[in-house]
């Protein structure tokens, strides 16, 4: 069983309990604007380019058979025309050409893991797979998953709680959550039509499937919530989030802070950042939109 790997992060502190190893699958039917991981959005390698290492020393033009790099574009290459041969890649003085992602087998990801498996029992961590959404790669998450359960690490899985928005998504969610000891599940805005314009997905199926998780495993469920200026963090917004997380009889939820950290890897992949100019959340707004969900009997917010 292989499947198509980003990144593997170690000493990662923010996708769950203790020290994590977070493996990053690509592949996402999302196309959240804010997306700080946009090299995981599209399910197979890519080329990627470092604008500030390039030299323009022109080789990667002269070399490639295609005709798709050229020096007058920002970008480098034309994804289009790419096949990712590799031939710019392995002649570029600086490799400032790259590829994002490749193939590996559940025995190198296992064995990539496992490097870090003393700081696991020290510090209560584990490994988390993400992505992208990892639940698009589902066989493949399976039966990593089936072998980090039998190393005994403590297994995360983060998820937008949607993979084609068909039913079988819901399956499939519960039978990864059955198997992991904790589910992160992303909220990006409870509003329908809003979600459809900022995440280009109808967000139906991905309440529906949140409720259903956790009234079945609530012990196991944390959901997370980006505050974003402009996009979900009115009074409306907020109003719609508290009446959905008041529907869920125990429920716990962080409140993140949007955040500009991927902003330079949409040049990489040669696209743009759409809310460049999007502010970052006022701390007393964050602070104010917490407290009234922390108000809710039901809930209990975690800091992040």
């Amino acid at each position: 069983m292989k499947g198509i790997v980003f990144d593997i992060q170690h000493f990662s502190i923010h996708d769950g309990p203790g020290i994590r190893t977070t493996v990053f699958l690509k592949g996402c039917p999302l196309r959240c604007l804010w997306c700080h991981n946009p090299e995981s959005q599209k399910p197979e390698p890519e080329i990627g380019f470092w604008p500030e290492q390039c030299l323009e020393c022109g080789t990667c033009e002269k070399v490639c058979p295609y005709h798709a790099c050229n020096l007058q574009n920002p970008h480098r290459v034309n994804r289009q025309k790419c096949t990712l041969c590799g031939k710019c890649i392995e002649l570029c003085p600086v490799s400032a050409l790259f590829i994002i992602g490749k193939e590996m087998s559940v025995e190198e990801v296992i064995a990539e893991v496992s490097k870090d498996e003393a700081f696991y029992s020290q510090s209560g961590g584990g490994v988390t797979i993400s992505g992208g959404e990892p639940l698009y790669q589902f066989e493949f998450v399976r039966s990593l998953t089936l072998r980090l359960k039998k190393l005994g690490y403590h297994i995360a899985i983060d998820t937008s709680g949607y993979i084609r928005g068909t039913p079988e998504d819901l399956q499939r969610l519960l039978e990864i959550a059955d198997m992991v000891d904790l589910v992160l599940y992303d909220l990006k805005v409870i509003d329908a039509q809003k979600h459809l314009k900022y995440t280009g997905v109808n967000n139906k199926s991905i309440l529906q499937n949140a409720l259903q998780l956790a009234s079945r495993y609530p012990s196991k469920c944390l959901f997370r919530y980006p505050l974003i200026p402009g996009i979900n963090d009115s009074q409306e917004d907020i109003a719609m989030l508290t009446e959905f997380l008041a529907s869920i009889p125990k429920c716990k939820i962080e409140v993140l802070a949007y955040h500009r950290l991927g902003i330079n890897k949409y040049a990489r992949i040669g696209k743009v950042y759409a809310l460049e100019k999007l502010p970052l959340p006022e701390q007393k707004h964050l602070e104010s939109v917490k407290l009234q969900i922390s108000k809710l009997s039901n809930v209990q917010l975690l800091e992040s």
